[in-house]
């Protein structure tokens, strides 16, 4: 049967394929609001009447999503495939690409982005691309040359583990790296793999990835644990390994552990770590420098940066209240959108004050030792000004500043905005600050040394957002011990109940960028965090 996330893309596909046709665009924002809902795990399929309980689910749509749960796709939905562009949801993940440009294209015979990438190296002119989606199309391209972003491998994970038990990740991938030019799996040897790979491979993204059957790599059981740790590498970390178990009268290869010709049994990676005489180290932290790797890990106690239904959350805050003290947090703030933002029922400074309300008489509903904060995300105005006046920002318990439009800025003009926006004395800390969306938007063009030094001098956190879509702050951005002198705060954005569970996906990137326990503001407890507001 197909999963949630199948039946969510397929009501993602079908929502653009009606906004393609100039159709009702309130029949384009339930699809989607649907598509998000599943997607997220926010809906309950089990049944015709659980679905119609679902706020923005009527009868219709509910009907549609029963049949596609037993594998029937809607006849709309292969009605429009044969008349419109095969891949039209991937043109539309484009910057600059919406319904009106992606049939203007479609006019002139591009309907892949292949096509479109083609035809725009050539430097031919094109209906509806101005010169300035030209350069952002451009730049959003040579982002995707980087890898595949790990979302998407994330979902086709979860995917080939509903026909491969045991599956795991390897390589770049395994080592939570945002963007993967390689993507590969390991399983162990068996009938299921070989249905795995005539099932699902090979698979073709949106026209540029091509995940080929060679993904699907096969080790023996008593060589899985070596095949394991060779094929997730990188190669400086397997030669250190290698180089330990030497010294043991073992040797390493990616087929096995042998001493002599003889091979040693070797089912994980525990088994051949202990070989080695090594401790185990977490697969993102391999490659690091010994005392990278030796850092005690970072541990959160709350989560700073997440929305409910009064802006375009999926839950209520309680829900999300009472899933954080489930996940054993010590607090969570809420952060729904400012005004600016028309798309996400941004709140204006009436509705946070009336959010208050509601979030004041819950703290008395909600266990001792839990504390629900209120904060928001103000959007970053193009000049680096916020979306709502400071008498307001002074009431809230939590502010995160991000950016959420005019991407295209300069060199200059994106580094002033951000460092305006870091000198604000209210700003806790920039939310997701270079705004890219991996595989759909690459980063703003800031000088990020000028944007790290101007958060060192005024201790605002810089967010490393723990969103898959997201993971950003880009690690590779700090360099080399550039995290020094710098606070952060690492959140999910989470959007609904599941995705409180991105927080290690931030984590990850915290360690592998260096980032110490201590300099994480929402690593501390509450006192701790409150003492760290006030000296700003």
């Amino acid at each position: 049967m197909p999963s949630a996330r199948e039946i969510a893309t397929w009501l993602y596909e079908l929502a653009d394929r009606v906004a393609f046709a100039g159709e009702s665009p309130f029949k384009v924002r339930a699809y989607r609001e649907a598509a998000r809902r599943i997607e997220m795990h926010a809906v309950d399929m089990r049944s015709l009447e659980a679905l119609e309980r679902t706020p923005g689910i009527g009868s219709k749509i509910a009907e549609k999503i029963l049949r596609m749960a037993e594998g029937e796709l809607p006849p709309g939905l292969l009605r429009r495939r044969g008349a419109q562009p095969p891949e039209l949801s991937a043109l539309l993940r484009l910057p600059g690409v919406g319904p009106s440009t992606a049939r203007k294209l479609w006019a002139v015979g591009i309907g892949t982005v292949q096509g479109l990438r083609a035809r725009l190296e050539s430097g031919e002119e094109l209906p509806g691309v101005s010169t300035n989606q030209r350069r952002q199309l451009m730049r959003a391209f040579a982002e995707r040359r980087l890898g595949v972003p790990l979302p998407d491998l994330m979902r086709i994970t979860e995917e080939l583990r509903h026909d491969v038990p045991g599956l795991s990740q390897v390589g770049e991938l395994r080592r939570l790296e945002p963007t993967v030019r390689h993507p590969r799996w390991l399983a162990r040897a068996g009938d299921e793999v070989e249905a795995a790979r005539h099932a699902h491979l090979p698979i073709l993204l949106e026209g540029i990835w091509q995940i080929g059957e060679d993904a699907l790599l096969v080790a023996d059981e008593d060589a899985f644990g070596p095949a394991l740790l060779w094929q997730t590498g990188p190669d400086s970390f397997v030669q250190e390994v290698q180089d330990d178990l030497a010294q043991r009268g073992m040797r390493l290869a990616a087929h096995g552990l042998y001493r002599g010709d003889s091979r040693i049994p070797c089912r994980t990676e525990e088994e051949l770590f202990h070989h080695a005489g090594m401790a185990w180290v977490a697969p993102p932290l391999r490659g690091l420098a010994l005392a990278a790797r030796e850092q005690a890990p970072v541990r959160v106690q709350g989560d700073l940066h997440t929305h409910s239904t009064w802006s375009d959350g999926l839950e209520e805050i309680e829900r999300m209240a009472r899933a954080a003290v489930e996940r054993g947090y010590a607090y969570l703030a809420v952060t729904d959108h400012s005004q600016g933002l028309k798309v996400a029922q941004g709140l204006t400074p009436e509705r946070f004050r009336q959010q208050r309300q509601e979030i004041v008489a819950l703290r008395r509903t909600l266990p001792d030792g839990f504390a629900l904060l209120q904060g928001c995300e103000v959007d970053i105005h193009s000049d680096g000004s916020l979306d709502l006046p400071d008498d307001l920002l002074e009431e809230l318990d939590v502010v995160i500043a991000s950016v959420h439009n005019h991407f295209d800025q300069d060199v200059t003009a994106a580094t002033e905005r951000l460092v305006r926006a870091i000198r604000h004395p209210l700003v806790t800390a920039i939310g997701h600050p270079g705004a890219r969306k991996l595989g759909e938007r690459p980063p703003i063009a800031a000088d990020w040394e000028k944007v790290f030094a101007a958060a060192r001098e005024a201790g605002t956190a810089l967010e490393m957002s723990a969103s898959p879509r997201r993971l950003d702050l880009d690690y590779r951005w700090l360099g080399d011990g550039g995290a020094a002198g710098l606070l952060f705060v690492i959140d999910t954005d989470a959007h609904s109940v599941q995705e409180l569970d991105y927080m290690p996906l931030g984590i990850a990137q915290a360690q592998k960028a260096g980032v110490k326990a201590s300099q994480v503001l929402n690593a501390g407890p509450l006192s701790g965090l409150k003492r760290a507001l006030v000296a700003r």
